[in-house]
């Protein structure tokens, strides 16, 4: 390893390939420094991800050792001990120390109080985790939101809708689409795809032929059981479709970009990528009003859905079942699915202020400008 005194920037160290939402975290982190115009280079790591490691855009910034005197892990929690492991302790001597995480319910859990031994501050991309995790650091924890990229580069629509055979665009021709998309490594109960068909359900019957929902899963092939059962609910349903298809990030972008509204009566985000990437389209959002989403969700951008809160009752993974998750009622959702169908000018009015909204507050240059002023004020850059 070289020393630490080797220049003024920033080691970004993370999942920069994977198709997760971490190794998105970590590829927004690279595009906003760059915005910034931060020096950086990038520590790739890849262990422990079982989701494909195919994303290749940020492989000319990889270096073998760090350059910089700053290091940034997008790693989470649990996954630090592992990060140390991998790279060693001569990664953090003489280094500033910042991990970014991210967390999706109320309280941070004890188990990972030692992520926090090797680091000078935590930095997380919403009010919701920087409340959570503050709670129990020892370091100062700040919040640093991710930077939206509008209209990222890829396949065009058309392309990504042929993806694995499927048709998205004569799946939903003539239809206003409603779009849901979760990944399986997410949690399905946290994610709540089962809330949104409930809601279009009744916000739409079944022999309505002008709206659509389509739900999206990522990753289907891992959790055959799950994707069945939730296949055997919209069986015989002429206007939900499930897509199970394998498809790049690029290609989930260009599906994003079609649909008129998304959807998501979520328990619980650490922060909401896809809604704030749909909000960045100025397209309607409509999603449980709880979590890290409402750090840009309000009614005047979007369709805030109510809630009440409830126990998460069982473990799930690394979710207690003592804590506390919201519970969307499908009713209200409902209600905005009925108005964005048939009220055009509500519809443009929440897209504009959407739009404007992301633009504004979580754009690269937001992201890279509150990266930067924090890292001057401690005297790094």
């Amino acid at each position: 390893m070289t020393s630490a005194n080797d220049g003024r920037g920033v080691n970004l160290i993370g999942f920069i390939r994977s198709e997760t939402g971490i190794g998105q975290s970590c590829r927004l982190a690279a595009n906003a420094l760059e915005t910034a115009g931060i020096p950086f280079c990038i520590l790739p790591y890849e262990f422990g991800d079982p989701s494909r490691n195919a994303e290749t855009g940020w492989m000319h910034k990889t270096s073998a050792v760090p350059l910089y005197q700053v290091n940034l892990f997008h790693a989470n929690a649990d996954q630090m001990p592992d990060v140390i492991r991998h790279f060693g302790l001569q990664l953090f001597a003489g280094r500033y120390n910042i991990g970014y995480w991210h967390w999706e319910l109320p309280e941070f859990p004890d188990r990972w109080r030692g992520s926090f031994d090797l680091l000078q501050e935590v930095w997380a991309p919403s009010q919701f985790i920087v409340r959570a995790v503050a709670a129990k650091s020892p370091v100062p924890v700040m919040r640093i939101p991710h930077g939206i990229a509008m209209s990222p580069p890829g396949l065009s629509g058309t392309d990504a809708s042929r993806t694995g055979g499927c048709d998205c665009r004569r799946l939903t021709e003539d239809r206003f689409t409603f779009l849901s998309m979760y990944s399986v490594y997410s949690f399905q109960e946290r994610k709540n795809p089962y809330g949104a068909i409930d809601a279009f359900r009744l916000a739409f019957r079944r022999d309505h032929n002008k709206a659509a929902l389509v739900v999206k899963i990522n990753h289907a092939a891992d959790h055959p059981e799950e994707v069945e059962r939730l296949q055997a609910y919209v069986r015989n349903d002429p206007n939900i479709r499930l897509l199970k298809d394998t498809m790049t990030l690029a290609e989930v972008h260009a599906l994003l970009r079609q649909a008129d509204c998304v959807v998501s009566l979520h328990r619980s985000e650490g922060f909401g990528f896809v809604l704030a990437e749909a909000m960045a389209e100025g397209i309607p959002v409509i999603a449980t009003h709880w979590s890290g989403n409402t750090d840009f969700m309000n009614e005047r951008n979007s369709c805030p859905v109510q809630y009440k809160l409830v126990p998460v009752g069982t473990r799930l993974g690394p979710y207690e079942a003592y804590q506390t998750w919201a519970e969307p009622s499908a009713e209200h959702a409902a209600h905005y699915m009925e108005r964005l169908f048939y009220d055009d000018a509500y519809r443009m009015e929440i897209g504009r202020a959407a739009r404007q909204t992301i633009r504004d507050a979580f754009s690269p240059e937001a992201s890279g400008e509150a990266m930067k002023g924090r890292l001057q004020s401690l005297g790094l850059l």
